[in-house]
């Protein structure tokens, strides 16, 4: 069903990657795609065994499961926290008093962070009701439940040279990888960090983005209007209608100033007390849509752009069809 294959490359503990073969050989025939998947390779840490893959293969889901499901560094913890307040009826004193990663637990997290134990394990052991989950598995790899049962995804998307530079910033605080952001770039474009491709993991649902039990959209659309994501996503999870006033205080909770400034919206102060990272580490750096503009060098910038061009031409689009101009 699964096979994988070692690659090399500058992480600081050795990848993989791995291809979702199917019952039958010819990639997973329950998800709602149908396209040649001999080429979907997901890249992910070697803790990510072939026996890992098929425990995620047969988590069991719940009907009100809802799966957020993004590309690392693409607002998660943003989408977490709106989503998690929407589905628990505007609670916020326990958003107040605890981490979204505690009320939202990551899926595969135990397989991408040595210190964290059994994520699979603590998913099935949520008490809550629905359970919001979160994962950063492209399509393919994802509980075929979620597929064949319907469960509801929420899938966001943020433009690739922006994602560039805040992975970097994580991953290297973390000691997860080494070396100048140039290297960077040139590892993610040759799919060698994690959960590359990039482009095969948005592509996949954007072209999904229609079908009933998923709602797709960008950190660019949270950025620009947030009060119209909340209204729309609000509608897909079943969730009342907003008043004027419950609207506002939504919106004001979620900015990027009360989040890094709250103990429990920045996750920063947590992560530090189970791993070694620099006293200026930050989860949360600047929340803005062309951060990359004055990070990225020029050859950076073309290459991220020479890889968007070349793998969206076959699908007749662009990068600004999907994100507008950033």
């Amino acid at each position: 069903m699964y096979t994988s294959r070692p690659i090399d490359s500058s992480a600081s503990s050795p990848r993989i990657q791995l291809q979702c073969k199917g019952p039958n050989g010819s990639g997973p025939e329950w998800v709602p795609l149908k396209q040649d998947w001999s080429e979907r390779w997901c890249t992910l840490p070697d803790r990510f065994t072939e026996d890992y893959a098929i425990r995620i293969h047969d988590f069991e889901t719940r009907d009100s499961d809802v799966f957020v499901v993004t590309f690392m560094k693409a607002g998660t913890t943003w989408m977490q926290e709106l989503a998690w307040l929407l589905l628990n009826k505007m609670d916020y004193e326990t958003a107040k008093s605890s981490y979204a990663m505690h009320r939202s637990v990551f899926l595969e997290e135990s397989a991408v962070n040595p210190a964290v134990p059994d994520s699979i394990s603590l998913c099935n052991k949520m008490k809550g009701n629905p359970r919001l989950i979160k994962s950063h598995l492209p399509a393919q790899l994802l509980p075929p439940q979620l597929w064949k049962q319907g469960r509801k995804i929420i899938y966001m998307a943020r433009n690739p040279k922006d994602i560039v530079v805040s992975q970097y910033h994580f991953l290297t605080g973390f000691g997860f990888w080494q070396g100048s952001l140039d290297e960077f770039v040139d590892d993610f474009v040759a799919d060698k960090v994690s959960f590359t491709s990039y482009w095969a993991h948005v592509i996949d649902f954007y072209r999904m983005r229609d079908e009933e039990n998923i709602f797709f959209v960008t950190y660019e659309e949270m950025s620009r209007n947030l009060g119209d994501v909340i209204k729309r996503l609000s509608l897909f999870l079943g969730c009342k209608e907003l008043s004027e006033n419950e609207m506002d205080k939504l919106i004001n909770h979620l900015s990027f100033k009360n989040m890094k400034e709250s103990k429990f919206g920045n996750p920063t102060g947590l992560m530090k007390t189970y791993r070694k990272i620099g006293d200026d580490f930050q989860f949360m750096r600047r929340g803005i849509v062309g951060s990359f503009k004055d990070e990225l060098s020029s050859e950076g910038k073309e290459k991220i752009d020479q890889l968007t061009y070349t793998f969206l031409k076959e699908y007749g689009l662009t990068e600004s069809d999907i994100f507008g101009e950033v």
